[in-house]
This record gives structure tokens, sequence and C-alpha cells, in this order.
């Protein structure tokens, strides 16, 4: 029994690490500016950054998982995750700490996946282990919700290298009950580096043509030369992949368009939320003054119904499809979105927090069936490979969600603008998830592809949302 909770303790505060990073970072940028004489585009890397290298190896982390042991690799991330957030909390200057988030996003892509392989691994009575899958998502669901309030309380007191220091009792704890882990042995899988560098290469092209582009770095013509060099490289990757002995993507999961325009669909659905997050506390510090704890606060009316709406979502699913479920939730972000566009002068920081609300409350009705849905039209025998290509689309979003509103800060109009960004991607989602369900349709599910329940732990949390 205290093998067993050492276990799921280990697990716990290695998932929490890797979020609650990221959701008190976000309110620390404007303090981290003034230190390290970050400009507008270096704020958005650092967090781009971080996210780039996790999105990149999220793919490959189910390989060295099966090469290495899930214990080993778990351990891994935790030492290079902690040793990130210290050479973080040092940095003095902007370029510095590009670079560590930069390693923390590796530490956190190998300490993502592992976490759940072990869980795995420990626990072999499907009973027992959704249990822990259930104890571990609602514990991880927590710095969604108070993380930025958490950030905000660290920085107006002790500063916001305290963000990244954090981490380092943490992540020694974590290595602790990391001991009464089981050793597994791997086995020999060719690993796919030429897929993960050109995914890495088409991912920070596009984010780097889309910063430079929205901060007025760039005239027109060298966006759209990022963008084609981004489209060059994932044809290049395609290609590569079809001739790979050991792909990151198998030609069947490729080849099947419910899985690729669910992804697609999860992509957008992150540029919704994660762009409104950032867009909100850009504006609410540095367009409207508020200090960092204020806009922590702030940002729960977005990060609270995420960590709370799943819970009742689970006993819907029972009575309603998880495509109507991810439907209605992605209806109503887009709604939050509408009221962000909307804002207007004299209440437009209430309008912020309506419009966070309502973009809260209907991602996280749609979060856990969205990965349920993608899992349900997994070929048979891929359902690894889908899960993690669900969750690179999603932390792709995320990416390009940063990457999109970084004038929002500026003022009014510069959030209001940044909104109608998240809009469009919003819009774009309704369309992507009707056109995957009318192909869909026309397809046979394969045989063997797992159940929602299988998808989706108790509790109806998906405890593979990092963000």
């Amino acid at each position: 029994m205290r093998s067993t909770r050492a276990v799921i303790l280990a697990a716990c505060l290695g998932y929490s690490m890797v979020i609650l990073d990221t959701t008190v970072l976000n309110v620390a940028l404007p303090d981290i500016a003034a230190q390290t004489g970050a400009g507008p585009a270096e704020q958005q890397w650092i967090i781009d950054a971080y996210v780039l290298a996790m999105t990149a190896l999220l793919l490959a982390g189910g390989g060295l998982i099966d090469r290495f042991g899930a214990s080993r690799i778990f351990r891994a991330g935790v030492v290079v995750f902690t040793i990130a957030s210290a050479l973080c909390a040092g940095c003095d200057a902007a370029w510095e700490l590009i670079a560590a988030r930069a390693l923390q996003g590796v530490g956190g892509a190998l300490l993502i996946p592992a976490a759940l392989a072990v869980i795995t691994q420990e626990f072999h009575d499907p009973a027992a282990r959704g249990k822990a899958i259930a104890v571990i998502a609602t514990i991880t669901a927590s710095p969604q919700a108070f993380g930025p309030t958490l950030g905000g309380l660290l920085v107006d007191s002790l500063g916001w290298r305290s963000v990244f220091l954090l981490n380092l009792p943490i992540g020694v704890a974590t290595l602790w009950f990391a001991r009464r882990l089981t050793r597994s042995a791997g086995h020999a899988r060719p690993l796919d580096f030429p897929g993960t560098a050109l995914v890495a290469a088409a991912l920070g092209a596009l984010a780097y043509g889309i910063i430079q582009y929205t901060q007025g770095g760039w005239p027109a013509a060298w966006f759209l030369a990022a963008l084609a060099c981004a489209i060059v490289l994932a044809g290049l990757f395609v290609l590569v992949e079809s001739r790979s002995a050991g792909p990151l993507l198998p030609a069947q999961v490729m080849r099947n368009a419910p899985v690729m325009l669910y992804t697609l669909a999860g992509l957008a659905l992150f540029i919704v939320f994660y762009g409104s997050l950032f867009a909100a506390n850009l504006y609410l510090q540095q367009a409207a003054g508020w200090s960092a704890l204020s806009a922590g606060m702030a940002l729960i009316a977005g990060g609270f119904p995420v960590f709370a709406l799943p819970i009742l979502v689970a006993k819907l699913a029972k009575a309603v499809q998880p495509w109507q479920l991810t439907f209605i939730g992605a209806c109503v972000s887009t709604a939050g979105a509408v009221v962000g566009v909307l804002a207007l002068g004299g209440q437009a920081e209430w309008s912020v927090i309506v419009c966070l609300l309502v973009v809260g409350v209907g991602f996280g009705v749609l979060t856990a069936p969205h990965l349920t849905l993608a899992m349900s039209v997994s070929p048979a025998g891929a359902a690894g490979v889908v899960s993690a290509l669900a969750n690179a689309g999603r932390q792709s979003g995320y990416l390009i969600g940063v990457a999109l509103v970084g004038g929002a800060g500026v003022s009014l109009a510069g959030y209001r603008q940044a909104m109608l960004i998240t809009l469009t991607a919003g819009v774009a989602t309704l369309v992507i998830l009707i056109a995957a369900k009318l192909i869909g349709r026309s397809q046979a599910v394969p045989k063997g592809s797992p159940s929602p329940t299988e998808a989706t732990p108790p509790g109806g949390r998906d405890p593979s949302l990092a963000s």
C-alpha cells in the first residue's frame, strides 16, 4: 500500500510540476520583461520555446519509453525539468531564459507520457489503474484553476524568479517518491530522429514567422516565406515518415482522415483557449495596469471551469455522444471569443473576465470528450500513437495561439484584434468538427478501437492536458 501511494504521489507531483510551471509563468511575464529587457516578441518566445520543444518531442516520447523503460524516462524527465527550472531562475538576459525554457520543454516532453506509462506499468488491475489515473487527473487539474493566482502571489511578494524556484522542492520530492518505481526493461525500437527534427523545424519556422509579423518586425513577404518554409518542412516530414522503418506516425494514422481532422480541431481549440488566456493577461497587466496578483485572480475565470466541469460532463457522457459534447463546448468557447471582440472601453476589464469565463466553460465541457473522440476513430493497434498525436496537436495550438495574440498588451484595440483571431479559430473548429463527422459516417470504424471509457479516465478529466 505504501509503495502504491508513493507511485501515485510521484506521478502526481511530476505531472503537476509541468502544468503548474505553465500556468504560473503567464502572470510573471511583465516583471520578467522589466528585469531582463525582453521585448514583446521575446516574451512570446519565453512561452513558445518551452511549448515548441515539448510538442516536437511528445511524439517521440513513446519510442523513448519503449526503448529505455518508463521509470528511467520518468526520472530523467524530472531531473531535466528541475535543473532547467534552476537555470531559468538564474537567468539575467532574455535569450538565456528562452534557452532554459526550451530545456524545460524537453523535460516536460519526457515527463508527461512517462507519468501515465508508469501508472500503466505499476497497476495491472484495470479497476485499480482507472482509480489511479482518476486521482492523477483530479490533482493535476488544480494548477490550471489556481496556478495564475499562485503565480501572481509569488511574483508580487518574492519576484519572478520564485516562479521557477518553486519547481526545485517539487522535483526533489518527486524523485524521492520515484525510488519506489519498478525498474522496467526497455526493448530495441528505432527512434525517428529525422522526423522529430522536421516537426521541430516546421513548428519553429511557423511560430517565428507569426511572432515577427505580429510584432511588426517583418513585412508580409517575409512572413509568407516563413509560412512556405514551414509547409515545405511539413511535406518533407510526410516523405520521411513514409520511408522510415520506425515512423513517428504510421501510414495507417496519417491516412485516417477523421483522426487527422480531430487532431486539427484540437489545435484550433487550444488556439481559442490559450490565445484568450494569454491575450487577457497581456491586456490586464500591460494595458490596464493591473498587478500580477490581480491579473492572476482574473484568470481563474478561465481556469476554474476547466478544473470543475469535467466531473459534471462525465455524468453526461453516458447519454450524450463525445462529438456532441465537443461541438457544444466549441460553440460556447467561440461565443466567449465574441464577447472579447465586442469589449468596449470603460467596462473592458469586465468584458475580458466574462470572455475568459465563457471560453473556459466551453473548454471545460469539451477537453475530455475531444480526446475520447480522437481515440474512438483510432485504427486498431494505434491507440498510443493517436493519443500522442492528439496531444501534440493541442500543444501546437498552444504554441500558435501565443504567437498570434502578442499585440493584445498594446491597447484595447490590440486585445480585440487578438480575440478576433481566437474567434476565427473557434469558427474553424466548428467547420472541422462537422467535416470530420461527415467523413466518419462514410467510413467504418476499425474494430479494436478503444471505447470512450478506455480513452477517458473515471471522473472525465483528461490527464494528458499539459497546459
